[in-house]
């Protein structure tokens, strides 16, 4: 009846788990690996079960065709992991051995299929065989845990957990025959116990490698290693005591409690062993008091290098810059700022961190000043005291739990820093801490000022190009004005409608005046740019306004203020203003409202064009609104939003996009203000004067 009971628990379970396999996804790669040996443990479970009554021989059989399966599951791991040249051996052999080990001890267990009378009938050669494989099966789980790359093995360690503690329960039960002689039922029965224990662990394997691809390399930290075998040690002895008293309890089910305890014990162990926290607090021990220097400054430079250059994980280079500094201290995350065009710091870029993305850092303000030109690491004062500097705590700091800050220069200018999250361990910094963070800044500001430089170039080279593009259409745009100039002509001797022809030749006139400027300011000896003078917006507003006026959309303009004067060619300010609002009326659809708002807010001139249209994401806007050649319209060129910016910096302002996908758009021009008053723009003229 007890093995009935332990191995059917564990039966129901691995049974639940292939269920699970089979309906959530099909298998792949080494899914379909592990779903064969879950149906081969749990073929063996049920006749392990049954063993009492039926055929013990089977079950035994069964058993080491159980083992096998999970061996040869670990081999190919292992083996798929390290395809490279110089392991091709090992790739064709590791299979083939672990494939033959599992066979030789079924072919063991078939001598005495029809022998065996009892679940615990186990012959001498049965009983060391599973021994031998026991020993193969833990060295393989060592190899795969001890040998997986320390971020990868938060991916790894539930597979090397649950096949570990089932090869190691056997070892520990097969053992124990070979001194006494004899083998324990209770300790047999409690096998179906540590198979119920290990499904969630495989579950957790299943959703954290559902591509089932694990990277494998060499990583040798014997005193690491060491220390973490004494602790475990030391736990283990405390817990075979506990399991000792409670297997003194009377009743057949003490001896299954008291297995269950210490099984359950080994994988609580395991757990706690595998994860970061306990194992950035074990390395900081022991770097601190066993090893002069706290960190292998070897390790830590190729680390980093691997980070920033290896674009293997497809992260872009500022997720990469926070990873790699964050490691060096065991934070989970942080936040890229980098400076702006105005000389401010922005949110360049979050990962694991909440924080308001719209925070700026003014280049005057006290947290730039304490870096010191990028001599100091900050320390934000809300944690304990360190021997970095002590920074102030800006309000952002409090809500996304900012532990400390590195700044990033780059030949004497502070382009950037980066905020780490609290460190997944409690850590005091130190001198040594300080310098490596301020090597590592200095490391990420060298990449991120390559990555800009270049993206730079690629601009001014796009911009090159499609200058070169546009100067085969400058005849056409002559045959234009001159067609558009008979066409004046005509109207005025043939048009039967005086409104139509009015209004017919006030447009005309207009477009060949605009043409003929296009033509004069694409010769090679005219100026680049026109002349900035005084420009009255309300009035702009209004010249574009009446030119885009359309039915289905309305364009309506909200001024709060009279006549404001801003310092710009009036040509841009008409371009930019005209680029905007038709981007407004086209995003919007029949009935919605396109709005044009002027105001005055300290010191500048604010104009704001919103639509209700599909919106924009924040990986649009950042990557892929302002960049050359970039459109998402059919016949669209992409450069109007890259110009409008660049005429809006060249007059000292900024233009700012407040969007979310589907709520609609508002883009932001800011202008610095020259004068405010009800006049025109001979008024604006006087006042400037």
């Amino acid at each position: 009846m007890l093995f009935a009971v332990s191995y059917g628990i564990g039966a129901s379970a691995f049974v639940a788990l292939i269920a699970l396999m089979l309906l959530n996804r099909r298998p792949q790669a080494f899914g379909l690996s592990v779903l064969l040996a879950c149906v081969i443990t749990t073929i063996w479970a049920v006749a392990a079960a049954l063993q009492p009554w039926w055929m013990p021989g089977a079950a035994h059989a069964l058993e080491s065709l159980r083992s096998g399966a999970w061996l040869l599951l670990l081999a190919l791991v292992l083996s798929a992991a390290r395809r490279k040249e110089e392991h091709l051996r090992a790739n064709i052999w590791l299979p083939l051995v672990a494939a033959v080990i599992g066979l030789a001890s079924v072919a063991n267990d078939c001598r005495f299929l029809f022998s065996a009378d009892s679940p615990t009938a186990f012959a001498a050669s049965q009983v060391l065989d599973r021994v031998l494989v026991s020993v193969c099966g833990i060295l393989l789980v060592e190899n795969l845990y001890r040998n997986t790359s320390p971020g990868r093995r938060w991916h790894v360690f539930p597979l090397c957990i649950a096949i570990g503690a089932l090869f190691a329960y056997d070892l520990f039960v097969f053992c124990e025959a070979v001194v006494l002689r004899e083998l324990a039922p209770s300790l047999l029965a409690g096998r179906g116990i540590v198979l119920a224990l290990i499904v969630p662990l495989l579950v957790l394997t299943m959703a954290r490698n559902p591509d089932w691809s694990i990277d494998i390399h060499v990583s040798r930290r014997v005193v690491f290693h060491g220390a973490t075998l004494t602790t475990a040690g030391i736990f283990l002895l405390v817990a075979a005591g506990v399991a000792g008293l409670i297997g003194r309890f009377p009743g057949e089910w003490a001896s299954i409690s008291e297995i269950a305890f210490f099984c359950g014990s080994v994988i609580l162990l395991l757990t706690v062993l595998s994860t970061e926290s306990f194992r950035s607090r074990l390395k900081r021990i022991i770097a601190e008091n066993f090893f002069s220097t706290h960190y292998d400054y070897r390790t830590e430079w190729l680390r980093s290098i691997a980070a920033l250059s290896s674009a293997a994980a497809h992260d872009p280079l500022a997720v990469r810059v926070i990873r790699s500094i964050a490691d060096v201290v065991d934070s989970p995350g942080g936040a890229l700022w980098l400076e702006d065009a105005a000389g401010n710091y922005r949110v360049a870029q979050v990962l694991s961190m909440k924080l308001d993305v719209a925070a700026i850092e003014p280049a005057a303000g006290e947290l730039v000043a304490g870096f010191r030109g990028g001599e100091a690491v900050q320390i934000f004062s809300s944690h304990a005291p360190t021997t970095g500097k002590t920074a102030r705590h800006p309000a952002w700091a409090d809500d996304a739990s900012a532990w400390l800050a590195v700044p990033l220069v780059k030949i004497d200018r502070l382009i950037g820093f980066v905020v780490l999250a609290s460190p997944r361990a409690p850590a005091v910094l130190n001198w040594e801490s300080n310098d490596l963070l301020l090597a590592m800044g200095q490391q990420a500001a060298g990449y991120l000022e390559e990555e800009r430089v270049t993206r730079a170039l690629l601009e001014s080279q796009a911009l090159i190009d499609y200058s070169r593009k546009f100067s085969f259409v400058i005849h056409d745009i002559k045959n234009v004005s001159g067609q558009l100039a008979l066409m004046v002509v005509n109207i005025q001797k043939f048009g039967e409608r005086a409104e139509f022809r009015a209004d017919m030749i006030r447009g005309v006139e207009s477009a060949t005046k605009k043409l003929g400027s296009l033509v004069d300011r694409l010769r090679p000896d005219a100026p680049a740019v026109e002349e900035p003078k005084l420009s009255n917006v309300a009035q702009r507003i209004g010249d574009v306004l009446r030119e885009l006026e359309r039915g289905d959309v309305p364009v309506r303009a909200q001024i709060e203020t009279g006549a404001v004067c801003v310092l710009i060619a009036p040509s841009d300010l008409h371009a930019i203003l005209t680029h905007l609002v038709t981007n407004a009326v086209e995003a919007s659809s029949g009935g919605d409202e396109v709005l044009v708002a002027l105001r005055t807010e300290r010191g500048s001139a604010v104009i704001e064009v919103t639509d209700r249209g599909c919106g924009m994401s924040a990986d649009f806007i950042r990557n892929s609104l302002f960049a050359p050649l970039h459109s998402t319209k059919l016949h669209g060129h992409g450069m109007g939003a890259f110009q409008a910016r660049d005429l809006v910096r060249a007059a000292g302002g900024e233009i700012e996009v407040i969007s979310a996908v589907g709520r609609g758009t508002t883009m932001r021009i800011v202008l610095p203000k020259l004068g405010e008053s009800s006049g025109t723009d001979e008024l604006c003229q006087v006042i400037a004067s």
